[in-house]
């Protein structure tokens, strides 16, 4: 089997898929591609390297818009399949946390939501905080919710009443996400 870089990301998502990102190394991507750890280096330098190409294979299903005719719409359009991409994959909210945006599907998502953000009203001068500030909320959501997918529907209850009854706890993700969407929305244009 001829190695190649996309044979290197398929490999490694069948372990981050599997197993998790804490057993993802040189080694056990070597062992699953069953050649020597020090062939890959043939390949990619090192395992930021190996993050980098990983987020951007993931970031290659993300949808974005076409056009930005509604620049609240687009961002959210945006942020919704970004997070429906990061929940595909496990532990691609680490990926992406670990990686540098730096390859070309991952810098067209930027380009697009600072051009966006730019129209919806964000200054120049703070255009790229309000672009991090979106890329921040959108990754720990992602982790929390993941989180909580893993608790029982009474541990979900029990969690809530430790803060008083007055308080709903819902567990319906994307109705909670939209919500911080908004609330970003409202102080994006804060200067």
């Amino acid at each position: 089997m001829a190695i190649t870089k996309e044979a290197i990301v398929n490999a490694s998502l069948d372990i981050l898929n599997r197993d998790g990102i804490g057993n993802l190394s040189m080694r056990t991507l070597a062992k699953e591609l069953n050649i020597k750890a020090a062939s890959l280096y043939w390949h990619i330098k090192d395992k930021q390297d190996l993050y980098d190409l990983i987020a951007e294979h993931i970031n290659l299903e993300i949808v974005i818009p076409e056009t930005i005719d509604n620049a609240k719409e687009a961002i959210t359009i945006l942020a919704l399949e970004v997070r429906r991409v990061l929940l595909k994959t496990r532990d691609a909210v680490d990926i992406f946390a670990q990686s540098f945006p730096s390859t070309p599907s991952r810098i067209k998502a930027i380009k697009f939501l600072i051009a966006a953000l730019t129209k919806y009203g964000v200054s120049d001068k703070n255009c790229l905080t309000a672009a991090n500030l979106v890329n921040n909320y959108i990754l720990s959501f992602v982790a929390d919710e993941l989180r909580a997918k893993h608790f029982s529907p009474e541990e979900t209850k029990q969690f809530g009443l430790l803060f008083g009854e007055q308080y709903e706890v819902s567990l319906d993700f994307e109705q909670q996400f939209l919500y911080g969407l908004r609330v970003l929305f409202t102080g994006l244009l804060i200067d």
